[in-house]
């Protein structure tokens, strides 16, 4: 299931992953049966209550989390796409890379600066008092002291990676060391986080140890693909997309039937994608996606405009786009997108053509 956009805060859109409750359930969860032993004379109502209250509000400590960072990003000039929250936590879609050590740093570590400045908040609010909520106000504090001190961990894609990355690339003035070098830091954590795990699961028999192997998992991918965004970084330079586009000169007609279309270009079953228009205008894209998805007897009735798959705004991209920001947003195998000159179509984007980059 895809994101679901819950708001803006600040100016910054927010989207919340389907995935996040199964993370506040698991919270919610753990700190019911926490205050059951702690304060038994308390009705379960009232725990319960807490307990999912203190789930929500710590997803809410998250946001305050990647609001930071985003908001010191803008401050710099940083384009900000949005927040996404899910069961990892969070993430803040900046869509372009910092332009120096001390930006990359500014922006990494007002994340961690901010939780641990709530987690003392709330330490110092919940001191005097006792009791149920006073107990969940304490946790909610040391959770986020907790998350401050993970996020600082010095690996890719962890916000201590980040300033780690900022360190070294300030140091030695190379850009691509730094990132091999917090990335390789990252698998580590990741790989020793997923040993752990498996250890807690198998020596002890304690099923903990799973999301402790599933973030392990999850923080060794994010940390590759941190390596393949620098490569990606590397390939593009000062390019725009219409250096790596596959230039486009004619389109398929819309009223044509899939046999005639592969019969006039002559490509089998193997279509590139190209553009196709009704009435005279692009509506859509067709390739060999859409041909093998459709039943070889099937060819010969359905039109070209009854399989094409529809393209969008944001499916369209002018040709002086930086290949940085588009990569940056749209850099993913399935995506095609069409570019133009002027508004007229003059190619096409695909996840080959975007496999050159590392020929």
């Amino acid at each position: 299931m895809r994101s679901m956009r819950a708001g803006r805060v600040l100016g910054i859109e927010v989207f919340v992953d389907p995935s996040l409750l199964v993370l506040v359930l698991i919270l919610a969860w753990s700190l019911f049966i926490r205050f059951n032993i702690a304060f038994p004379a308390t009705t379960n109502r009232t725990l319960l209550v807490l307990s999912i209250g203190g789930g929500l509000l710590f997803m809410g400590s998250v946001l305050v989390h990647e609001l930071s960072h985003s908001v010191v990003a803008r401050r710099r000039g940083l384009s900000v796409r949005r927040i996404r929250l899910f069961i990892f936590g969070g993430v803040s879609e900046i869509e372009e890379d910092a332009r120096t050590p001390g930006e990359e740093f500014a922006v990494a570590f007002a994340g961690p600066a901010a939780s641990i400045a709530l987690g003392v908040l709330l330490l110092l609010v919940a001191w005097p008092f006792s009791g149920a909520t006073a107990s969940m106000v304490r946790l909610l504090g040391l959770m986020n002291l907790l998350l401050a001190v993970f996020n600082l961990l010095p690996g890719l894609p962890l916000d201590g990676g980040r300033v780690l990355h900022a360190a070294i690339w300030q140091r030695s003035g190379d850009r691509t060391r730094a990132t091999r070098t917090a990335v390789t830091v990252g698998r580590g954590l990741g790989v020793l986080m997923m040993a752990g795990g498996g250890f807690l699961v198998v020596g002890w028999g304690d099923l903990a140890g799973i999301w402790l192997l599933v973030v392990g998992w999850f923080l060794y991918q994010a940390a590759s693909a941190s390596l393949v965004r620098e490569r990606l970084r590397e390939r593009a330079g000062n390019g725009t997309l219409g250096a790596v586009m596959r230039p486009v000169f004619e389109s398929a007609d819309g009223s044509l039937t899939v046999a005639a279309l592969l019969e006039h270009y002559g490509w089998g079953d193997h279509l590139r994608a190209v553009p196709v228009t009704i009435d005279g205008r692009v509506r859509g894209v067709i390739g060999d996606r859409e041909i093998t998805t459709t039943a070889p007897e099937a060819r010969a009735t359905l039109t070209v405009a009854q399989v094409m798959t529809e393209i969008g705004p944001h499916d369209v991209v002018d040709m002086s786009e930086p290949l940085l920001e588009f990569l940056a947003r749209d850099a993913s195998p399935s995506r095609r997108v069409l570019v133009t000159d002027d508004n007229r179509v003059v190619g096409i984007v695909t996840g080959e053509e975007l496999a050159h980059l590392f020929e």
